[in-house]
């Protein structure tokens, strides 16, 4: 369905596009292009890497080394001395899962035997925690993020026609927070976890549509695993999977829906086990679940306040709000209610998406010690809202989702003429503002942790219009 030529094309053009970010991401926080939550996930690629584990020890101290925190201009450390521990035995404990380097490991190392071979012909020793290595390990985000668009858009074809699949998976890719993560902050997990995704709510959407097996199954629960490996709250689109279980179960007998359980719980585990090993030998432990006072269970060490109280804030809020930033958005979900009046797989794609924004609402920021008895709103407020993330970054997984609702709405409303200029402009303003965005809020012009009113972000693009203005002078 996607010709050979538009693939390798789109391939060349996300490439350079990709360089191109990475330059500019590279020129604006201080040479590196790994940075914040990235930088310990390019640890766990370089130790599985170079060192054959995952304890991120020696990468800690090496950068510790260097980048002193007594040297506030440094700020690349920050994230990790803020989250992470020593344990009895001096090893550094990480928050962080491991499966962001698992997957970025091979473009990692493709990216230190490229360095290798440079540093030898200039006569020096290689750097792997150099900037071609960071380079490649952002490639990762390339090329899971470059999947991810087709895979959406597949996931689109399933319920739409061409023009208007196009439309609504570069509208909902091109103007939310998956750009930004694929090419702007490519360390992050989010790019990769989106390429993810998209390819499991295609296959699954496929096979809800068309019939299902143990071996369809156990693809799927190997991409549930992968996903919570990389991030835990992936977990939720479990969903998915146990929905189509028992949709098996009513419509071929629930023995053969137990052995396609089966099959995907078998799958789902392969990656997680190596998400276990590496909790027991370097901790924390994710799997523990308390319940405290005040409706707020600790999962591991995050505390989950079970009314979400921040529920429609990670919608509406003019901090990171998911459809103040990107009303892009907003119409997917349109899109999606109505898909789900008339359709069940819409229904379960849309409990998907709920069940994400009540977990953004619900969880608070890490305790070391493991308890909290009292409801905090500062803890809720600070970590709900991403810190200094772009939009409501949390989100950035169901963006194949909000393209499938997005799609179902464009085959209601795109047929006329004059609706189709409306839509193809429409969208076409969203992905420009949403570059613009963009830009503000990596040069500054816009906060990136405090509310940002409509009138805030007018003002912080049009200082970017300014500079570009006067830089072309």
């Amino acid at each position: 369905m996607i010709s050979r030529r538009v693939f390798l094309i789109s391939l060349a053009v996300t490439f350079a596009i990709g360089l191109v970010a990475f330059r500019v991401t590279v020129a604006t926080t201080s040479g590196f292009l790994v940075w914040s939550d990235g930088l310990a996930y390019f640890f766990h690629a370089r130790s599985l890497v170079i060192d054959g584990n995952s304890d991120v020890t020696n990468e800690f101290d090496e950068f510790d080394r260097r980048y002193p925190a007594n040297r506030p201009s440094n700020s690349v450390m920050d994230s990790m001395r803020r989250n992470v521990a020593r344990n009895s035995e001096g090893l550094i404990v990480s928050p962080w899962p491991i499966g962001m380097g698992m997957v970025a490991a091979p473009f990692y190392a493709a990216g230190f035997l490229v360095e290798s071979i440079i540093a030898r012909s200039q006569n020096r020793e290689p750097d792997s925690y150099g900037l071609i290595p960071q380079y490649f390990f952002g490639f990762s985000s390339l090329v899971l993020g470059f999947l991810g668009f087709w895979a959406t858009y597949l996931c689109c074809r399933e319920v739409s026609d061409k023009s208007r699949s196009y439309l609504a998976t570069f509208g909902v890719v091109f103007a939310s927070p998956a750009v930004f993560y694929v090419f702007v902050n490519p360390s992050m997990a989010h790019g990769v976890s989106f390429g993810i995704c998209a390819i499991l709510t295609l296959l699954w959407l496929r096979q809800w549509l068309r019939g299902s097996g143990p071996q369809a199954l156990g693809i799927l629960g190997l991409l549930l695993g992968v996903l919570v490996a990389i991030r835990l709250q992936n977990a939720i689109f479990g969903v998915l999977v146990a929905a189509l279980v028992i949709r098996e179960g009513r419509r071929a007998g629930w023995l053969r829906s137990s052995i396609s359980a089966l099959a995907a719980l078998a799958a789902c585990a392969i990656p997680l086990s190596a998400l276990a090993l590496h909790s027991i030998a370097y901790g924390p432990a994710h799997a523990t679940i308390t319940m405290q006072e005040n409706s707020v269970a600790m999962i591991g060490n995050y505390p989950v306040h079970l009314k979400s109280p921040f529920f429609l804030d990670a919608l509406f809020s003019c901090r990171h709000g998911a459809f103040h930033w990107t009303p892009v958005l907003a119409l997917g979900a349109v899109g999606l209610f109505c898909s789900a009046r008339r359709q069940l797989w819409a229904v379960v794609l849309l409990v998907a998406v709920l069940l994400n924004v009540y977990l953004i609402g619900a969880i608070g920021i890490a305790d070391p010690s493991g308890r909290i008895a009292t409801f905090d709103t500062a803890n809720w407020n600070d970590h709900w809202k991403g810190g200094a993330s772009f939009g409501m970054r949390y989100l950035t997984e169901c963006t194949p989702i909000f393209a499938i609702g997005l799609a179902g709405l464009l085959s209601t409303l795109y047929r006329t003429g004059i609706a189709k200029v409306f839509w193809n402009v429409g969208l076409g303003v969203l992905v420009v503002w949403n570059g613009l965005l963009i830009l503000a809020y990596g040069l500054n012009t816009v906060s990136r942790t405090h509310c940002v009113t409509y009138y805030e972000k007018w003002v912080g693009v049009s200082q970017v219009l300014a500079k570009v203005v006067r830089n072309n002078h």
